[in-house]
Formats: C-alpha cells, structure tokens, sequence
C-alpha cells in the first residue's frame, strides 16, 4: 500500500518545526538591540570643547576612518583618543573624553531583562557586536544584562565586522554546535543576510514586542510569556 504523504502546507510547518528544535544558541547584536544609543550626541557633546562644527565632528569621530579602524582593533584607545584630539584639537583630556564617547546610550536596555533571562535557562547566550573598547567597557559596566550572555564576539577584539562571512564563523565556532543550530538577531537587514549566507537562522529585530512574538512563533519562548 502506498504510504500517505503529508499536504504540502503540513510539510513546510513540519520542516519549521525540524529548524525550532534544532535551536542551540541565539546571538544577539548589541546596538539598538539590547542598548540604543544616538551617536549624534557624541558630537553635540564635543562641539562644546572645540572649534568645528557639531557636523565637521561627527563625521570625523563616529563617521570617520579613524573610528572604523578602532572599531576593527587596529589602534589602541589611547592611539585613537591622541589622532581625535590631534584633528579636533580638544580642551579635554581623556577622562572627560570618556564620558563624552560613551554618552550615545541610552539608561535603560531596549529588551526587557526577563526575557533574556528566560532565554538563558534554555540557550546558550551570545553577543556578537562591532563594537570599539572604550563602548564595550562601558556598556560591560552599566548593563547588568549581559551577565545573562555565555561570551562575547566584538569587532576589535576578532578585527573584523559585519556582515563579513568571517565573523559570524568565529560566532558559530564561539556558540560550538552547528551554525543551523544558532539563530542570529540583528537590526540592519544586511547582517541577518549574511548570518544566513554562513548557514544560520536570521531574524531581523525591529522592536522588543515584535521579538517576542517572533521567538514565541519560534517556539523559543513560552507562549505564556
């Protein structure tokens, strides 16, 4: 007797399922996922201890070169705060530069803690972030959340970003199971693309609720949650 076959809309449902359950880490993206910050505000910040422009600053502190190779790791902090204050030509020394970087973020995390605790007890919990030093400790410092996170995956520490293949492998090498078995979560489209490029599930965050009705679907949250 020929054995029965599954409609086709069964099927795709039975396939998602395979993909829930294979679920072994989720990695998260930092900015404007768990923290939000406005980088315009560094800029607004500095403009009040130099001669240029809040414009001309941004574009040559947050936009620029330099902070795409201290994103990258390939200058120090104290190499990137001596090239900044060498083109802004600053009347700060680099404790109130400090404080002035790191103003971009917001208080309080964009995801309720909760959840990510409740994530924790079932998953293995990544950060991967490009991100620079003097932002990662801080954020380290002031966001008891990721104590929740397993580790880290940064761009200055790996020398690499987004949405390069490269970074995401060292993610799946840093999660130690299948790249299928991680879910990866980011704002910017591009990167999720690339996660998938690599062989991991992708979902594009666009806000706390939408991420929960997401991993519910998912099955990675409790329906009752």
């Amino acid at each position: 007797m020929e054995r029965s076959r599954l409609p086709r809309s069964e099927l795709g449902w039975l396939e998602i399922s395979r993909k829930i359950f294979m679920i072994k880490t989720i990695i998260f993206d930092l900015g404007n996922v768990i923290v939000s910050f406005d980088h315009s505000k560094i800029s607004k910040r500095l403009e009040a201890v130099c001669e240029h422009a809040s414009d001309v600053i941004f574009s040559k502190t947050v936009a620029g070169a330099l902070a795409q190779e201290y994103n990258l790791g390939k200058i120090s902090t104290a190499e990137f705060f001596a090239a900044i204050n060498r083109e802004l030509d600053l009347r700060v020394g680099y404790e109130d530069f400090y404080v002035a970087w790191n103003c971009t973020f917001l208080p309080e995390p964009i995801i309720p803690e909760r959840l990510i605790e409740t994530l924790a007890d079932k998953y293995k919990l990544l950060i991967l972030s490009d991100t620079n030093e003097m932002h990662f400790d801080f954020i380290r410092e002031n966001f008891p959340i990721l104590d929740h996170f397993d580790n880290f995956i940064v761009s200055h520490k790996v020398n690499v970003v987004k949405p390069s293949a490269e970074i995401f492998q060292k993610a799946v090498e840093m999660a130690q199971c299948l790249a299928e078995e991680c879910l990866f979560i980011d704002d910017i489209a591009a990167n999720v693309e690339g996660a998938r490029k690599v062989g991991l599930n992708g979902l594009q965050f666009i806000s706390a609720r939408q991420l929960t009705e997401d991993l519910k679907a998912r099955r990675l949250l409790p329906e009752n949650f």
